[in-house]
């Protein structure tokens, strides 16, 4: 019945029906419900300023000891729930570990968000850290929000990590299925307009590659091969147009289950040890 009254709204009136098909292509909250604010195990609260949409994140390790901070940046329709798994790795290799919930995700208000305000909310998190992120893990179209903030920033790593990235916005747009609607082609068209309005810049726009273009640091990518939510060739796109940046198969974990794999979480580990064991002093 959803898909009809879309199709049938589509032909009367195809500018509201774009409006709704973007409506449901933009929804943070696809995969869950807003959750309880609880702070989670073992983390303290840390203030964001200079983003209109997100006030704080989540820091794990004592904010006064001056250690680098490692940043996990979540995937769309996720929270920052999502990377815990890499809290405890990440804290033994001596790091502080800070996450967020992007616009929109998590705790904060509302289901709609733009990679415009992911990307100021990403930027607004490296301000309010004052410098001392040194590495950045992110998930899916997390990779293009990070790499769009750092470049806003002017922002230097010593290391990142890619978990199942996502090339392009428009990549993941072209292969939506319209949330089961079945958006006809012209309606996709109308989708792309919507979305340059809404962010102020063209889909495009949202691109890994272009972003990252300023990368100067190690970056590891680790992708299912057979990862049906984004393909593995973005990151072998990623892998083959941006420097440093090394592909690892990550094969039968799936899109999600890569942030809960031993496997992958010691590859990371040993990634992130060997790149930045000048900066992190290791606790036992």
């Amino acid at each position: 019945m959803r898909r009809a009254a879309h199709s049938a709204l589509s032909l009367i009136a195809p500018g509201a029906g774009a409006r709704w098909a973007t409506d449901a292509f933009s929804d943070t909250r696809r995969l869950g419900r807003k959750p309880d604010n609880v702070l989670p195990l073992g983390a303290r609260r840390f203030a964001v300023h200079g983003s209109p949409d997100i006030s704080g994140g989540y820091l794990w390790g004592d904010p006064a000891d001056g250690a680098p901070i490692a940043l996990l940046v979540h995937g769309w329709a996720t929270d920052s729930s999502s990377m815990h798994s890499f809290v405890e790795p990440m804290r033994r290799l001596g790091f502080t570990v800070a996450a967020f919930d992007a616009p929109a995700h998590g705790v904060w208000d509302g289901s709609q968000a733009t990679m415009t305000q992911y990307t100021q909310a990403v930027a607004a998190v490296l301000d309010s850290l004052e410098g001392r992120v040194r590495v950045i893990v992110t998930h899916s179209l997390g990779t293009i929000a990070s790499l769009s903030g750092l470049a806003l920033r002017g922002a230097d790593l010593d290391a990142m990590v890619l978990l199942a990235p996502a090339c392009t916005l428009g990549g993941v747009l072209d292969r939506w299925d319209g949330a089961g609607m079945r958006v006809p082609e012209r309606t996709v068209r109308r989708v792309y307009d919507e979305l340059h309005r809404r962010n102020g810049v063209p889909v495009s726009h949202w691109d890994a590659v272009r972003r990252g273009a300023g990368l100067s640091w190690p970056v590891l990518s680790l992708h299912d091969p057979a990862d049906d939510w984004v393909p593995y060739a973005d990151s072998e796109t990623i892998a083959r147009e941006l420097p440093g940046v090394r592909l690892v198969p990550a094969p039968g974990v799936g899109h999600i289950g890569i942030l809960s794999s031993r496997e992958v979480s010691a590859t990371v580990t040993a990634f992130v040890s060997a790149h930045t064991s000048r900066h992190a002093p290791a606790i036992p």
